[in-house]
């Protein structure tokens, strides 16, 4: 009897040593392709679109837990940078000086690039404006742009940004107007959601905002301000104006274009590298195309045209 009790006890033992060892290990260092878990920081633009994304993905894959942290674009590179997540998904490549800042540790993120969306620019739907070229936005951002009703009555539009640390702010500034600062004429908010609410409610206002937030058809959001607020078409010159959409994007003739990257400092056999390949494969990139964004990558569709004359 006191040797049974001493083996039952033995092989307890060994369950519980095995089963600890199977809970007690860190699911975010060990993981597969389709298992474990995973923080993935995104810039706030996207965030709907992405979030989408893991839900599906976490639903073919139920061993899979996928955190979406929303972030500015130089927050999810610095979380990046010092470890906090395994991948971040942003609108742009990294600068020289975060590659820099990068290869001072040996660091070499890899990346794909999954979807193409834009800044749009949004208004009031009883707005007098409905379109503008490159050279009336750099008057609105850097000083003041003046403009006619259809009264051909002047007025002062003024601009938002939907924060003055989002992507859409540093795009601006960065690439569009190379400056340092916006026009006095110019004001950021706190949020996209806050931007689009105020555009709904004050005419003659132009708001600068992801084109992800209103991008889906299908989205509560949209819906809600549907025939509140309206895009307003771009154009390089007087000759051609786009609004923002998947063809454009496509062409290349909407000048605010934005490519979305994801990038990654895991290896290959990991959750941040499933995820990858699923948003970069077939399934991700149908559900982009489905949300109103432009996949990176799309299916050749191949058609076969017979020229044989029909039977009598």
């Amino acid at each position: 009897m006191i040797k049974f009790k001493i083996i039952l006890i033995f092989i307890s033992g060994l369950l519980f040593f095995f089963g600890c060892d199977n809970y007690c290990k860190n699911d975010y260092e060990n993981n597969s392709p389709t298992s474990g878990k995973l923080k993935l920081y995104c810039n706030e633009g996207i965030q709907l679109h992405i979030k989408n994304q893991v839900y599906t993905f976490c639903s073919l894959y139920p061993h899979s837990v996928i955190e979406s942290i929303s972030l500015t674009e130089s927050e999810s590179v610095e979380a990046l940078l010092k470890d906090s997540c395994k991948a971040i998904i942003i609108n742009r490549l990294l600068s020289e000086n975060e590659k820099k800042r990068f290869e001072q540790k040996n660091l070499f993120p890899k990346y794909s690039p999954i979807a193409k969306t834009g800044v749009a620019l949004i208004t009031n739907r009883f707005s007098a404006i409905s379109k503008l070229t490159l050279e009336q936005i750099k008057q609105l951002l850097n000083g003041e742009l003046i403009l006619k009703d259809s009264l051909n009555k002047t007025f002062i539009p003024t601009a938002i940004i939907d924060n003055k640390n989002s992507s859409v702010s540093h795009y601006l500034l960065d690439s569009f107007l190379q400056a340092k600062s916006f026009g006095p004429k110019c004001f950021a908010l706190n949020n996209s959601l806050d931007l689009i609410k105020e555009i709904s409610e004050v005419p003659n206002q132009i708001g600068f905002i992801d084109f992800a937030w209103l991008s889906d058809r299908d989205d509560e959001l949209f819906k809600m301000y549907e025939g509140k607020i309206k895009f307003i078409a771009i154009g390089k010159t007087d000759n051609a104006f786009y609004e923002p959409n998947q063809s454009s994007f496509k062409t290349g003739e909407y000048p605010f274009t934005r490519t979305i990257y994801f990038l990654r400092r895991s290896d290959d056999f990991t959750l941040a590298k499933g995820f990858e390949a699923y948003i970069a494969g077939p399934k991700g990139q149908l559900t982009f195309l489905k949300q109103g964004l432009l996949p990176y990558r799309q299916a050749e569709r191949i058609i076969e045209i017979k020229m044989e004359p029909l039977p009598q």
